[in-house]
């Protein structure tokens, strides 16, 4: 064990001072952080009280739960949240010390990661073209301990900059610039998402994954889109697959 560890601490030392230029020295510090996020999630894969803590402590205190999701939980889930959650004007916020394990995995399934809702993923570091780094995601599916997502970009995607290049100096149609973008399958463009900054963001259907819950920041913000974008990324996966 002891060679093992003074190897690997050769390797990290070796690592470190081959990081010369700035770009370098900035990603390896990502490796390091991601490397010791991933590492801590490891340890925790299958310690389910890690979960329902983490989400108790961050997630539920702060995600508030609008008027319309709450008319449109069943008895059962209304029951839970009413046992849980106090009513402040047009919302009703977490207010429980003492919440079970089952209720809080109820929330979590049908109002906290539910489809339709928007939450911060770490997808971990990237190697050359992958989608890497913490960003927000559309979840599609949940499995309770995995989560079927779509990453989130704020960054154009270069098939559009390119067609809008060609809008701007004149060549083509603003009529014709929306009907190409229109033509790109796999990308979804998203004007809002309720509950984050407003800014148009793009959504690139290629890279739907499988996570698991524990890559999500508990503490993060919880959004979501509306139904019209589900439709859309619906459509648009029929059409790439």
């Amino acid at each position: 064990m002891k060679q093992a560890y003074l190897k690997f601490l050769n390797k990290i030392r070796r690592f470190r001072k081959s990081l010369l230029s700035d770009i370098d020295k900035k990603r390896g510090k990502m490796y390091f952080t991601w490397l010791e996020t991933k590492t801590e999630k490891i340890e925790h894969e299958k310690d389910n009280n890690y979960i329902y803590n983490n989400i108790v402590k961050y997630t539920l205190k702060n995600f508030k739960i609008d008027d319309f999701s709450y008319k449109n939980a069943n008895k059962i889930l209304k029951k839970v949240i009413d046992n849980n959650y106090i009513l402040k004007k047009n919302y009703r916020v977490f207010n429980s010390s003492n919440i079970s394990y089952d209720d809080t995995m109820l929330l979590t399934r049908k109002v906290l990661l539910k489809r339709g809702n928007v939450a911060w993923i770490d997808f971990g570091f990237n190697i050359g073209n992958e989608f890497g780094g913490m960003h927000p995601a559309i979840i599609l599916k949940n499995f309770d301990k995995d989560l079927f997502v779509l990453p989130v970009s704020s960054k154009k995607p270069i098939e559009y900059a390119i067609i809008e290049k060609d809008f701007e100096d004149g060549k083509i149609s603003e009529e014709e610039c929306n009907r190409r973008k229109e033509k790109i399958t796999e990308i979804v463009q998203l004007d809002k998402i309720v509950g984050f900054k407003e800014m148009t963001r793009w959504a690139n259907i290629t890279r739907m994954r499988k996570v698991s819950i524990l890559r999500l920041n508990f503490s993060g913000t919880i959004g979501r889109i509306d139904g019209k974008y589900l439709s859309i990324i619906s459509e648009k996966i029929s059409e790439e697959f």
